[in-house]
């Protein structure tokens, strides 16, 4: 079911595009509309994910730095698990599915260079999948800031079911780890 919105759903909006720290109180009076009617119109926005007010983290400032990769699987099931496993990957900033091959393209980020190139041959191994091309990226023009996963409670196992200490490129400190694992080594 689409959302339609109306001319003060979207004054809303503008209004928080321009700065979300904005208060109930800014926002309605930028809008000529009450602070209850604000109210009732983010929930309704937020409820049904019209509007996303959550903390994103500008990557370029942390310097990290940045790859594209595109994937694709080589049946129906090795592509269901490898959405699996872009969908859990720290690592994976934006994920978008195309309607062709490759199945998917990734914006990916490492601490450091050696961390993204790892990230990227640890996709290479999975089984059923192929890695079509990659490449180090800038961000996508007018965004530079994401939803950075941050693990306060780490595990041993990354969510791709791998251990860090078991691959070669964090045994030999070319990759950090991944950040949601006890052995990460990053600033995350």
């Amino acid at each position: 079911m689409s959302y339609k919105l109306d001319a003060v759903d979207l004054k809303i909006l503008n209004s928080l595009a321009k700065d979300t720290r904005k208060t109930v109180t800014q926002i309605a009076i930028e809008v000529e509309i009450s602070r209850p009617t604000v109210m009732k119109r983010l929930k309704k926005l937020t409820e049904s994910n019209v509007l996303d007010l959550g903390g994103k983290v500008n990557v370029t400032k942390l310097q990290f730095k940045l790859g594209q990769m595109a994937l694709k699987a080589k049946s129906p099931d090795a592509k269901q698990q490898l959405e699996k496993r872009l969908v859990n990957c720290p690592r994976v900033l934006f994920l978008m599915e195309t309607s062709g091959n490759p199945h998917y393209l990734a914006l990916l980020y490492g601490e450091d260079t050696e961390t993204l190139v790892s990230t990227v041959e640890s996709f290479k191994s999975f089984s059923g999948t192929e890695v079509v091309s990659w490449h180090r990226s800038k961000p996508p023009l007018k965004m530079e800031a994401f939803d950075l996963r941050i693990f306060l409670k780490k595990s041993k196992l990354a969510p791709c079911g791998k251990r860090c200490s078991d691959c070669y490129s964090y045994q030999n400190s070319e990759c950090l780890g991944c950040p949601a694992v006890t052995e990460y080594k990053g600033p995350l």
